[in-house]
């Protein structure tokens, strides 16, 4: 930097001697250095841009989960600050009153609920400070190797979409649980009764399953973080920006329906590859249906491996095979996050936005597919698809759902399905059917007898004042074998008429 009076440094060095610019060590970014001021003003400017560019495309949906956010967080304070005096009375307090599980998230959906990644402050904090860590790495290197191609978006921009669609998640999960807690009318199955009342929540988890969720959780989270950063750095191209490639109005719409379907086929076989592959289901696939009657609040909760893979075989693949302009990109993001919740919310009803939205779609699936492909194990393969159900229409696995019971969301293709008597519900009664009698009409058999059946040699159930012997039937039982093994040496015939059959 020049002297104060604005002399030449050269000039006023004398002959001979060291110019005291060069005896100064030069800091790499020294407040007075030239380069610094250019330095900043570039990201700062970058930084503008990104926020401009976000806060165009957000618009109402926001500001509506947004909304949301503020209203479960000022909750979660006011509860905080209304807790027991000491947190020895708390714990005290909870210990006489003795609330299992399964009551405390009943109670728990009497409001926004849902607004933490599995209920974990920790994992929260892993959450946003990925995001930050990514917005950082975008800020700190400019020009260097996750610089983005021209008409691309920076790191700094990516970073802060995936805080929207965090705060978007949170919002549109809690609407889905108030839903579901204000409106039973519209639940596609009754509330059940759990066998392990004290360690069983309100989607059917034992305390074990959840303690292991919430290393998945924390485990999701990372991976989703890097990969993202991995993009950035193998394919700056990936991620489209503003400046990019803008497509009509039509030819969008045939591109996002396009790529839906796209992201619909990857996930159909992946998905149905986590059923009929023992390995896969009894190691990764199998944690998520530990949920046999879903919430919302766990359209993620699954093994990191699994939702690590349905990024891969989503998004990724879809991308790449079928490209979006920047606007239509994040629009198929943010469908996709209504689209995954909704399937997940235990409600069928004019509230799934998502899913009436793509009503007019032939073979067209809504929650109430889902959830009954979630009732059952490893062997209710069937409405594997998202977006439209093409796939489980076109491979032989699309089922009627309840549609029978929720008669308002049936679709016209659950209609026919029923009309030729081939919906779920049908073909689970012929299997019960199926199942071998074990007295001839007349006869009779005591609770007592029944009961001595409830071993793996040899397992009867009564159901509807008949006794069947399932022991032959286990494996094949949508539901899963542990269902029956639950029942075996009893009556049954509460449980089995709860669940819809």
């Amino acid at each position: 930097s020049r002297p104060r009076g604005g002399a030449d440094p050269a000039a006023a060095a004398a002959p001979g001697s060291i110019s005291a610019q060069t005896q100064r060590p030069r800091a790499l970014l020294s407040v007075e250095s030239p380069q610094t001021p250019a330095l900043l003003e570039n990201t700062a400017s970058s930084v503008r841009r990104a926020l401009f560019s976000l806060g165009r495309d957000m618009q109402t949906s926001t500001t509506a989960a947004l909304g949301a956010l503020a209203a479960a967080v000022g909750f979660r304070i006011y509860r905080y600050a209304t807790r027991a005096e000491s947190p020895a009375e708390e714990v005290a307090a909870k210990a006489a009153a003795k609330p299992t599980l399964y009551e405390q998230q009943e109670a728990e959906l009497q409001h926004f609920s849902g607004l933490l990644f599995g209920g974990s402050l920790t994992n929260t904090c892993i959450e946003w400070g990925a995001r930050a860590a990514i917005i950082a790495l975008g800020v700190a290197n400019p020009g260097g190797l996750f610089t983005p191609r021209s008409g691309c978006q920076g790191l700094v921009e990516v970073g802060l979409w995936m805080c929207a669609m965090s705060v978007f998640n949170r919002g549109y999960n809690s609407f889905l649980e108030y839903a579901y807690a204000r409106n039973p009318q519209y639940r596609t199955q009754p509330p059940l009764e759990h066998a392990l009342r004290q360690e069983c929540d309100l989607v059917g988890r034992e305390l074990s399953d959840l303690k292991a969720q919430d290393l998945h959780d924390r485990m999701t989270l990372i991976l989703d973080a890097l990969t993202t950063t991995a993009l950035m750095a193998i394919n700056p191209g990936f991620f489209p920006g503003r400046g990019g490639v803008q497509h009509g109005v039509v030819e969008r719409g045939v591109r996002l329906l396009l790529h839906q379907y796209t992201i619909a086929f990857t996930m159909y076989w992946a998905h149905r590859a986590g059923h009929v592959t023992p390995f896969k289901w009894h190691n990764i696939h199998g944690a998520h249906h530990q949920a046999t009657h879903p919430l919302s609040r766990v359209t993620y909760q699954a093994h990191c491996w699994d939702n690590w893979m349905n990024q891969l075989y989503g998004h990724t693949f879809a991308q790449y095979l079928m490209p979006l302009d920047h606007t239509t990109f994040y629009v198929c993001y943010f469908l996709r996050i209504m689209e995954s919740l909704e399937k997940h919310s235990g409600l069928s009803c004019h509230l799934n936005f998502a899913h009436n939205l793509q009503r007019f779609l032939p073979y067209s699936q809504m929650p109430h597919h889902h959830d009954l492909h979630h009732e059952g194990s490893k062997r209710c393969n069937f409405t594997f698809s998202a977006g439209g159900g093409l796939w489980d229409a076109a491979f032989g696995t699309r089922k009627a759902g309840r549609a029978q019971y929720v008669k308002e969301q049936a679709t016209t293709y659950d209609l026919k399905m029923i009309a030729k008597g081939v919906s779920s519900t049908v073909e689970q009664e012929q299997a019960k059917a199926a199942a071998i009698a074990v007295v001839a009409d007349g006869e009779e058999i005591t609770l007592g007898e029944l009961a001595l059946h409830k071993s793996a040699a040899s397992r009867w159930v009564a159901i509807g004042g008949g006794v069947y012997d399932v022991t032959e039937y286990m494996r094949e039982h949508p539901g899963g074998e542990k269902v029956l093994a639950d029942v075996a040496g009893g009556d049954a015939t509460g449980g089995y008429e709860d669940v819809g059959h």
